[in-house]
């Protein structure tokens, strides 16, 4: 029987008509046929080989058919391992389904642990790691000036900001803000209290944003009044309801009428969260020959040939210049240039370093924890996994299919961690203080899920490798005898040493939670200087067309903490320019009569300075050291007075004799002021904020027409309703001025809350997350002992029949317990102690180093070890030889 020739076989395997007699014909066929396949997904190679058949080609054939068969065999080698990992899955399914408590158990630690993680990385990465909302923002930098007295971020004096505007050429864009600060908002709706800023045009050039309505500042604005303002968006929706015609329109800012030229785009509220309006800085502010005053802050952009540091290296010779042109008020002045986003972040960084560290050390526990449960599971599966060895299955296909239900355990923790994380995430951004910027911006999006898939895979491979290959070597002839052995010892000191790392772990949790509490504790125990319990604060600012001058506004003070004096449950009232816990002061430098001050401006050093009215004293139980407290003596055509802290009268009359001596603002300027009395020191801003020097002023004596600003502080009796003091003193400021909106009310114990609730933060997730560590290890130390009784049961059984005593079986199980915690514990207190600067700076009144921390959780470590052995411990002794060595 003739052959059919192999290209017409393979003609009729691509569709073609083998029956076609002439070439043309079949070869028609065949183009058709390779067009219609290569339209069907083929390749080119496979359709274009019926057309090499025709010619004749064999072995272009052949070639196509080996790659066509090795592609089918591919194919075919693909179905069958899907096929296998659907059996493992089901498999595995199963398997987990028999042991329902033990995959629960391991999916809510999974749940919480890469829930927690994700959540708190979320915070991370809004605050830290994303690209602040500007074009290239790695270019933008703040300018400060660093003083003499070693601040490394001072605000800048005008003088300073015309000086490197003229001279700096690192710079495309440079500008100066001040603020934000609150101001009354009337012209529209109710009256309200808004929040501004003020910038100049060269900020927002500098930060490339424009606005979604209208136009940002020129330099034409800053020339008049000011007059013009732009609109955040909030405000714009929030009080004119987005209406896209508010441009033009008149509004009334602390009696200024103001014209709106723009609203910027949603989340722009630089330079802090919570701005609502924008004014020019004017130019009259800018005087180029004020070195005394410091109050701008200045933002500029890198030119596009400028590096970071080229711009310190000229900034700094721009400095050292200012200094020789100006020695009188420049000397030991410098300037910092710092990145925008290092900046805005550099308080908080610390803090958000230690949650991340301390919700990862949960996470590589409760890996190490399930990796521990699982081995000792898998003892009770050997005789299962030998019988599958016995039957075929090879060491591979074991690990593999141990380590599919490690992924199956990781799957469901990730995709339940997926469903808590935005929970979790919510609970973090409402318990976290309001001080952390970019804050806004956490969010569980694509990047934070694909974060949550890497834990979730980094944590099959963490906890899942190491039980897989472990149980895939078991020994088929003993295992299926039904004896049990001890572990290789090289497996059981690597499960030693993953309990050790455990501990080490949680040891570095419980040292950061016991130096925090113990903060927390010297805070609540520092003397403040001053009674903070039932002290509530009500603030105003005076629009200056209304209250142009000193008398009007000190009238307008007087009159105020008259009506508080009088209201319903307020035992005493006064008003001050910066009431306690406000975290706002001003500062000035003075002279003292018959003295030469050593710096060149021939005044002492910048301290704070508070205007405040009689009674402020007694009302604040604020002590009077020597002399007295102001009183109705010190009006405005009295002799100047002034009051000085202790700190203050130490630092210049260590001998004493401060009573009676002058001091001057301005020498020359201002007329000298008597010192009439020496106050205690007082921690104004917050507990964990030391005393500073203070001057204090009677607020009708003082000169300066700008300090409209003020703070009436009432002492409530005894179990008033702090809301109901703050509702009566706002009803009786609007029958003052019906058009003057409180800026703040509140309680000094509230603001000294704020001013702490970084470290409160901290110290509440950081002892939480050293109690999930506890309860991990603890489990896990339970597991292991748990493991290793069960491994070495023929052993104890032999020891016990030869007259071995019980209690020596429970001394050496609980002895193996304290070795391995008391390993942990070295370990974890010498990793604290190489990582205490981390938490140093969120630290109050307490070393980071702390011994008797250190020590506290050494003995709370040995005794949770002990607790966790003692069942492992006594199910040991209650051994039966006999049936130990029965099953041998």
């Amino acid at each position: 029987m003739s052959r059919e020739p192999i290209w017409r076989r393979y003609a009729r395997l691509f569709g073609a008509d083998p029956g076609a007699d002439t070439d043309d014909e079949l070869k028609f066929h065949l183009d058709m046929r390779m067009r219609d396949y290569m339209e069907r997904g083929m390749s080119r190679e496979e359709a274009s080989a019926a057309a090499q058949a025709r010619l004749g080609d064999m072995e272009a054939v052949r070639r196509v058919c080996v790659h066509l068969g090795t592609k089918a065999q591919r194919q075919r080698g693909r179905w069958e391992r899907l096929g296998a990992l659907r059996q493992d899955l089901r498999y595995g399914a199963r398997t987990l389904l028999r042991a329902p408590g033990f995959a629960l158990m391991a999916v809510l630690t999974l749940t919480v642990g890469i829930g927690a993680t994700t959540a708190i990385f979320s915070l991370v990465h809004a605050v830290l790691l994303a690209p602040l909302p500007y074009p290239e923002p790695d270019r933008l930098v703040l300018i400060w000036e660093t003083s003499p007295q070693g601040t490394e971020r001072n605000v800048v004096s005008p003088g300073n900001v015309v000086d490197w505007t003229d001279r700096a050429r690192s710079f495309s864009h440079l500008g100066a803000y001040s603020g934000p600060y609150g101001v009354s908002l009337t012209g529209s709706g109710e009256p309200a209290r808004v929040i501004i800023a003020e910038i100049q045009p060269g900020v927002a050039r500098a930060l490339g944003v424009a606005p979604v309505l209208g136009r940002t500042f020129v330099e034409e604005d800053a020339q008049g009044a000011g007059d013009v303002a732009i609109l955040s968006h909030a405000l714009w929706r929030d009080r004119f309801g987005e209406d896209p015609e508010v441009l033009g329109r008149r509004i009334v800012l602390n009696d200024r009428p103001i014209s709106i030229i723009g609203v910027m785009g949603p989340g722009f509220d630089f330079p802090r969260r919570g701005v609502e309006l924008w004014q020019p800085v004017r130019t009259a502010r800018m005087d180029p020959n004020e070195r005394r005053s410091h109050n701008f802050g200045v933002l500029a952009r890198l030119a596009p040939t400028a590096s970071l540091d080229a711009a310190r290296a000229e900034m700094n010779a721009i400095a050292g210049g200012i200094e020789q042109e100006h020695p009188q008020f420049m000397t030991g002045w410098g300037v910092n240039v710092v990145p925008l986003h290092d900046d805005l972040t550099a308080d908080v960084r610390p803090l958000l370093i230690l949650l991340l560290c301390g919700v990862g050390a949960v996470l590589l526990i409760a890996c190490g924890n399930l990796a521990s449960l699982l081995l000792a599971r898998g003892v009770g599966r050997d005789r299962e996994l030998a019988v599958r060895r016995t039957l075929g299955a090879g060491r591979g296909r074991i690990v593999r299919q141990l380590f599919t239900e490690s992924t199956l355990l990781a799957l469901v923790g990730g995709a339940c961690a997926l469903l808590v994380a935005p929970l979790l995430l919510q609970l973090l951004l409402e318990a976290a203080p309001t001080g952390i910027p970019l804050l806004e911006r956490a969010k569980i999006d694509a990047g934070m899920l694909f974060f949550a898939g890497g834990a979730t895979v980094g944590c099959a491979l963490l906890f899942g490798l190491t039980p897989a290959f472990r149980l895939a070597r078991v020994d088929l002839q003993t295992t299926l005898r039904g004896a049990r052995t001890a572990s290789p010892a090289g497996q059981t000191r690597l499960r030693e040493g993953l309990l050790v790392t455990q501990v080490a772990l949680s040891v570095l949790l419980i040292v950061g939670t016991g130096l925090f509490v113990r903060s927390f504790q010297a805070l609540q125990q520092t003397e403040l200087g001053f009674d903070e319990s039932n002290l509530v604060i009500f603030s105003v600012d005076l629009p200056m067309p209304r209250y142009p001058d000193s008398p009007q506004q000190s009238d307008f003070y007087h009159r105020m903490v008259e009506r508080a004096r009088g209201t319903p449950g307020v035992v005493s009232a006064a008003a001050s320019s910066h009431p306690p816990g406000s975290g706002n002061a001003m500062t000035f430098s003075f002279a003292i009569e018959g003295r030469e001050a050593t710096n060149p401006s021939g005044r002492e050093d910048d301290e704070l300075l508070l205007a405040v009215t009689p009674g402020y004293f007694e009302t604040l139980r604020q002590r009077i050291l020597q002399g007295r407290a102001f009183d109705s003596r010190d009006h405005a055509g009295a002799v100047p007075v002034v009051i000085i802290g202790e700190s203050l009268a130490r630092k210049h009359w260590p001998e004493g004799g401060a009573v009676g001596e002058r001091i001057a603002f301005r020498a020359g300027e201002t007329p000298w002021l008597e010192i009439v009395g020496v106050a205690d020191d007082v921690r104004l801003e917050s507990p964990d904020v030391a005393p500073r020097p203070m001057i204090y002023i009677p607020f009708a004596q003082k000169s300066w027409e700008w300090l409209t600003w003020g703070s009436v502080v009432a002492r409530a009796q005894e179990g008033a309703d702090p809301v109901a003091v703050q509702n009566a003193l706002r009803t009786g400021m609007l029958e003052l001025d019906p058009d003057l909106p409180p800026q703040s009310l509140g309680t000094v114990e509230h603001a000294f809350r704020e001013n702490t609730a970084s470290r409160t933060f901290a110290m509440t997730l950081v002892a939480g997350f050293a109690a999930m560590a506890l309860l991990l290890s603890a489990v896990g130390l339970y597991g292991f002992l748990s493991y290793a009784v069960l491994r070495q049961r023929q052993e104890i059984g032999v020891r016990l029949a030869l007259g071995a005593r019980r209690g020596a079986v429970v001394r050496t199980v609980l002895g193996r317990s304290l070795k391995l915690a008391l390993t942990g514990a070295v370990l974890g207190t010498a990793g604290a102690a190489a990582a205490s600067q981390i938490v140093e700076s969120m630290l109050f009144g307490v070393s980071a180093l702390d011994a008797s921390t250190y020590a506290f959780t050494v003995v709370l470590i040995l005794t949770i070890a002990l607790g966790a052995a003692f069942l492992p411990a006594w199910q040991a002794s209650r051994i039966s030889p006999l049936r130990a060595l029965a099953s041998e």
